[in-house]
């Protein structure tokens, strides 16, 4: 399980913005589940009634179950599972099950809480919440539905990352130029993981189709070593996993840049170069995170992904010194960058 947590004081935001999940996605996964439900009921309940009661009686006592999972299923995607959150220049109200609080966004502080769920290292689902700190108290909120990118949208209002203009511009360009603007990327130990992940499939195969050689000869299998038969599947399932692994490996090192400059108007990756004007947002994922990723949207077209770091990707200066820089090169573009809660 991975837990991650933020806070920082919200900027004014320029319009009211309505945070809520779509109406007709609510009512197609509530029609999806009560039906699953409704279908064990049928097959379940059954089974656990006596058997010597007649078929009217059990009849009924299925559609009553049926129309109770039905009801509470509709009324706990409606109703409690139903979180709205208005951003409004001045407050944020938050509708939940009970009631309506507005909490004034001057004396109030948000911040995120993601927490991944994994069992048995798999991935199970992810929850996100909305914590609001207020008058010396905590509140926390959950948001059951909210998408990713919703999400990130809600945070990117509520606490905004963007570094707010400076005053004194000539003391702003002082304080800019003390920090890095180029940036260097190493992704040699990911391929070095690639390489060998390779090797070790192309060694695998070999293994599988020398025995398979030694099976198609006359005799083998009657003889002492027909029991290597049983490694011509398990080495091939195992090279498909291993090459499997060598084109992720690569795929990342592909995806990660040489060198990123950023400037006053623009952010070059290797030799390509973005200026600010042509993109929508920048995402990025926060320093806690194992893996760090940039992600650019471009205004009207399409958008790009590049890992910066990893345990086995560095970057130099850090990722932290980078977040810094870039927040302090686009402070004059408020709205432009963001993180990228996963």
């Amino acid at each position: 399980m991975r837990q991650t947590e933020r806070m920082t004081h919200v900027s004014v935001a320029p319009a009211e913005r309505v945070f809520r999940r779509h109406p007709l996605r609510i009512a197609l996964g509530a029609l999806v589940l009560s039906a699953v439900l409704s279908t064990a009921a049928l097959f379940i309940i059954p089974v656990l009634l006596p058997r010597t009661m007649n078929i009217s009686t059990r009849g009924q006592i299925v559609l009553a179950a049926a129309i109770a999972l039905t009801v509470a299923v509709w009324v706990g995607a409606f109703w409690l599972r139903n979180i709205r959150v208005i951003v409004r220049p001045d407050t944020v109200e938050i509708g939940r099950p009970g009631g309506t609080q507005s909490y004034p966004r001057a004396t109030t502080a948000f911040r995120s809480k993601v927490t991944e769920h994994r069992t048995n290292g798999l991935r199970t689902g992810t929850t996100r919440a909305l914590v609001v700190w207020t008058d010396g108290r905590e509140t926390l909120i959950d948001l059951p539905g909210y998408s990713r990118t919703m999400f990130n949208e809600l945070m990117a209002e509520l606490a905004p990352i963007a570094q707010p203009p400076a005053a004194d511009p000539v003391t702003a360009a002082r304080e800019r130029a003390k920090l890095p603007t180029t940036f260097r990327l190493d992704a040699a130990a990911e391929r070095r993981v690639g390489r060998g992940s390779l090797i070790t499939a192309i060694v695998l195969f070999a293994v599988a189709a020398v025995v398979g050689v030694l099976a198609l000869s006359p005799g083998f299998l009657e003889g002492e070593l027909s029991a290597l038969v049983l490694l011509i599947p398990l080495a091939a399932v195992a090279a498909i996993g291993f090459a499997i692994g060598a084109a992720l490996r690569y795929r990342t090192a592909r995806s990660t840049p040489s060198q990123i400059a950023i400037g006053h108007l623009s952010i070059r990756l290797d030799e390509t170069e973005l200026p600010y004007a042509q993109l929508s947002r920048i995402w990025l994922t926060p320093p806690a995170y194992p893996v760090q990723r940039i992600r650019l949207d471009r205004a009207g077209g399409r958008g790009m992904t590049v890992i910066v770091g990893s345990t086995r990707v560095t970057m130099t200066p850090s990722y932290e010194e980078f977040l810094q820089a870039l927040r302090s090169e686009t402070a004059h573009l408020p709205g432009l960058i963001s993180l990228d809660l996963e």
